[in-house]
């Protein structure tokens, strides 16, 4: 795949050099093109109705053109060009060197980066299925000792059982994780407003603290199959990342809906902010991980993860915003069950 690649030309146009980038994507055609018209190679790179190449050589001056359209091993790409003239020991102009940016990247390029990250996300995530264990025991003494001291305390124990309940499935999952090389779902005909619910309870103080209301809008709805502690895990990742963005307080709504998508039944959960919204020109990015890496802070991790989780189950994630209107962010699952349907309380 080409990211950035250069040649250079004589007066007459002809190829003088091709760098590595072109020689490795192209092999002996792009060694055979030296001595000839760079046109032969490369489509004629134009400025208005001119060659821009003459013209850099001609005007002697730098030419940018964006929007050059040339053959990628899987598909086309645009690349943006810069011609600069090249002077000899006497000031003259005796060429140009042609420069290439990609600007729109080629199918491989898009896939590469989803499996770069993809990789990273795996060597995190087994340092840290590794590395958490030894900690987790040692909440879940504490937490056992804590229920016994104050066992008059039924909220304190309400909130204890909780801890204890996802210390044992977190421990399961790790266990299966480091067992297994694939990620493997246990779906089960599950009651989504009760995740809701689990959800809600698990992050209340947090929302009390920053000053954040949780509202439901449930629908009438069918149970899912679905596997609750990864579906639990993605939504937890998305209502922090909206209270992450609500510095100044606000309401999270949860809201369910029956839909109908590719003409197959399926549920939709949307989880709405009133904070600041994402920015048009973000949307597209907001999946990434942040420069390209798992390790930065940032709303792209959690949310790549979530959407991972999501189209495990079949389903589709996309992100509604538009700044300074809140965002939005809904989750679509296939409606169908192997068990007959069931319906959400």
């Amino acid at each position: 795949m080409i990211r950035s690649c250069l040649f250079r030309v004589d007066k007459n146009l002809e190829i003088t050099f091709i760098d590595s980038e072109l020689e490795h994507h192209f092999g002996d055609e792009a060694r055979q093109a030296v001595g000839l018209p760079y046109f032969y190679f490369f489509p004629k790179i134009y400025c208005g109705s001119c060659d821009a190449v003459q013209q850099a050589l001609e005007e002697g001056r730098t030419i940018v053109v964006k929007g050059v359209r040339i053959s990628c091993i899987c598909d086309e790409l645009m690349v943006d060009a810069t011609i600069s003239p090249i002077h000899d020991n006497d000031s003259a102009i005796s060429g140009a060197e042609v420069a290439m940016v990609a600007s729109k990247r080629c199918l491989s390029m898009r896939e590469s980066d989803h499996l770069r990250s993809l990789i990273d996300i795996g060597k995190v995530s087994a340092t840290l299925a590794h590395g958490v264990r030894n900690p987790l025991n040692a909440i879940k003494g504490a937490v056992v000792y804590l229920k016994h001291r104050y066992a008059s305390d039924g909220t304190f124990v309400e909130f204890a059982d909780i801890i204890d309940e996802e210390i044992a499935k977190l421990d399961a999952f790790i266990t299966r994780f480091l067992s297994t090389s694939l990620l493997e779902m246990e779906k089960s005909p599950s009651d989504i407003h009760l995740l809701l619910e689990k959800v809600m309870k698990i992050t209340s103080l947090q929302a009390q603290e920053r000053k954040i209301t949780f509202v439901s809008d449930y629908a009438d709805i069918p149970f899912l199959d679905i596997d609750a502690f990864h579906l639990e895990s993605a939504i937890l990742n998305i209502v922090n990342n909206a209270m992450e963005a609500m510095a100044h307080g606000g309401t999270i709504t949860f809201r369910t809906r029956t839909a109908i998508s590719s003409s197959k039944k399926c549920v939709t959960i949307d989880i709405c902010d009133s904070g600041p919204g994402v920015p048009e020109s973000e949307v597209r990015t907001i999946f990434c991980p942040s420069g390209g890496t798992v390790r930065d802070k940032g709303r792209g991790f959690g949310l790549f993860i979530a959407r991972e989780i999501v189209q495990h189950h079949g389903g589709s994630l996309e992100i509604l915003s538009s700044k300074g209107c809140g965002a939005t962010v809904r989750l679509c699952l296939p409606a169908e069950s192997s068990q007959g349907e069931q319906y959400a309380g």
